[in-house]
C-alpha cells in the first residue's frame, strides 16, 4: 500500500509564476490528491495585498489566484505558533533591523515542518533555507512541479518547456540553478 501524498504548501512566488501564464489549472491538477491546506495565511495576505494595491498584470494575477477554490482556506497560525514562525522569519531576514519580508516563506516552512508537508517555492534564499530545515526531498520549485506533471501525463514535455519560456517572457524569475533555455529534454527521464 502506498503512503498518502503529503500536503503541498505553495509560496506566493510559485503561485504567481503559474498565474502569470494562466496555468493555475495545471497547478490544481498537480495538487489533486494532496490534502489541504495549500497555502498559509501570510501567503494569502501577500496575494490579497497585491490584488488590492497594485495595478495591471500584478493585480490581475493575484485576483486570479484569489479566485481559485481548490486552494481552500489558508492555514492560520495560533498564538502557540508565533514564536516558531518568528524565529524562521528572522533567520530568513539577516540584518540588524526587524524582518519585513518573507512572512509567507516563514509560515510555509514552519507549517511544512509541523505537517510533514512539501514546500513549493521559487525564491532562491527560501528554497535553500527550507532544504536545510526540511530536507531536499520536501522542497520543490516550478521546474520540479512541471517535471512531476510531465511524469503524471498532465502536460507534455514540450508544453512544460513552453510554459517556462512563457514565465520568463512575462518577467517571472525561476531559481537561478535552472539553465536558459530549458528544453523539453529537461523534463524527460
Amino acid at each position: 500500500m502506498t503512503s498518502p501524498l503529503p500536503p503541498v504548501l505553495f509560496d506566493t512566488v510559485t503561485l504567481r509564476h503559474f498565474a502569470a501564464c494562466d496555468s493555475l489549472a495545471l497547478l490544481e491538477a498537480f495538487h489533486d490528491g494532496h490534502p489541504h491546506p495549500c497555502w498559509t495565511e501570510a501567503v494569502h495576505g501577500e496575494i490579497h495585498y497585491t490584488a488590492r494595491t497594485r495595478s495591471g498584470p500584478e493585480r490581475t494575477q493575484c485576483r486570479y489566484i484569489l479566485g481559485q477554490d481548490w486552494l481552500g482556506e489558508p492555514v492560520e497560525p495560533t498564538a502557540d505558533d508565533q514564536l516558531g514562525i518568528m524565529e524562521l522569519w528572522i533567520a530568513l531576514n539577516p540584518g540588524d533591523g526587524p524582518p519585513t519580508e518573507h512572512a509567507g516563506e516563514a509560515q510555509s516552512i514552519y507549517f511544512a515542518a509541523r505537517m510533514d508537508a512539501t514546500f513549493a517555492t521559487d525564491d532562491n534564499a527560501a528554497y535553500d533555507f527550507a532544504q536545510r530545515r526540511l530536507g531536499a526531498e520536501r522542497v520543490i520549485d516550478s521546474i520540479d512541479i512541471l517535471r512531476r506533471a510531465v511524469a503524471s501525463a498532465l502536460i507534455s514535455a514540450e508544453a512544460a518547456a513552453q510554459l517556462v519560456r512563457s514565465m520568463r517572457a512575462v518577467d517571472r524569475h525561476l531559481r537561478r540553478v535552472h539553465p536558459e533555455p530549458i528544453t523539453a529534454d529537461h523534463f524527460l527521464g
